[in-house]
């Protein structure tokens, strides 16, 4: 396992939130799947089952775009730090993470469960390090954005992509919601194209109305291009926690996907990984050459 823990290293994704990166069309269209599956569950939240049980005043949609409005992503009610883990089958990668008003960085902390070694620690300091050139800060911060606008547009088109109805039974403080795809719905683009095979229960939590857990299941096959650039086969199932962190701050907790298909036709797509959000506290807003500091400095602590 060893042998492949530098080369780990430079897999930074930079939020909580899964990104992937890739620049050919057919793994553009990879990172486009592997974002969708995971926002597919986040942006997955309709209405309160507790409400219907009540007295319901809207319809499970409706409750779906006022927990959708409440998920955008923004760094406008401060800043935090947390640590990230990362597990694939190759091993894990664990991180530091903070965000600032310039975007988000992260130094790693652990691989594979176990520090890094003198080597290993150096390679992972001149990442971090190449991020004191402005320009190659804001071309991060740029791909970034790019990612959270790739997460707002799924969540937006959940509302018309799904009927979703109240569950029963619900419980004391949080509302059930399954939802199916909507057959009248037509997707403008690869990534919302995978919503019309995906089914979702949904768990809102009653007072604040904010999805607690989402898990998203293929009920079928989802080709991309006539299933000449991809497809994506029935059983997949991504599944995604959060809840409040600390103070009025909500963030993810875990995150995993597990997925089968093929890409291109005939090169085999198997996508198996698990991440782990945990330790969120708050912090000022820093600059980059602070944020490095701060992450330098910190004390290292990989384990939950």
């Amino acid at each position: 396992m060893r042998d492949n823990r530098s080369l780990m290293i430079f897999g930074d994704k930079g939020s909580c939130w899964l990104t992937r990166r890739l620049s050919t069309p057919a793994r553009q269209q990879r990172r486009s799947l592997a974002l969708a599956l995971a926002i597919a569950i986040l942006s997955a939240a309709p209405a309160s089952a507790a409400d219907v049980i009540a007295a319901p005043v809207s319809t499970a949609n409706e409750l779906l775009r006022e927990a959708i409005s409440k998920e955008k992503l923004t760094l406008s009610d401060g800043y935090l730090v947390w640590t990230d883990r990362v597990q694939k089958p190759r091993g894990s990668v664990t991180k530091l993470m903070v965000n600032t008003p310039q975007g988000i960085l992260s130094r790693v902390i652990a691989i594979n469960d176990q520090p890094l070694t003198s080597e290993e620690r150096r390679q992972d300091d001149e990442r971090i390090n190449r991020l004191l050139d402005p320009a190659k800060m804001k071309d991060k911060f740029k791909k970034q954005q790019e990612d959270r606008e790739h997460v707002e547009h799924l969540l937006y088109a959940m509302p018309d992509a799904f009927e979703c109805e109240y569950a029963i039974p619900a419980q004391e403080n949080t509302l059930r919601l399954e939802c199916s795809p909507n057959s009248a719905f037509a997707p403008h683009d690869y990534e919302t194209q995978l919503l019309l095979g995906m089914k979702a229960e949904i768990a809102i939590d009653r007072t604040e109305k904010r999805i607690t857990r989402i898990v998203g299941t293929l009920f079928k096959d989802v080709t991309f291009g006539w299933g000449f650039l991809a497809r994506l086969k029935s059983g997949g199932r991504v599944e995604i926690a959060q809840s409040k962190v600390v103070g009025k701050h909500w963030g993810l907790t875990r995150l995993q996907l597990n997925f089968e298909g093929h890409l291109v036709m005939v090169k085999p797509l198997h996508i198996e990984e698990t991440k782990s959000c945990w330790n969120y506290r708050t912090v000022p807003g820093m600059t980059v050459e602070q944020a490095l500091e701060f992450l330098r400095s910190s004390p290292v602590t990989a384990a939950k």
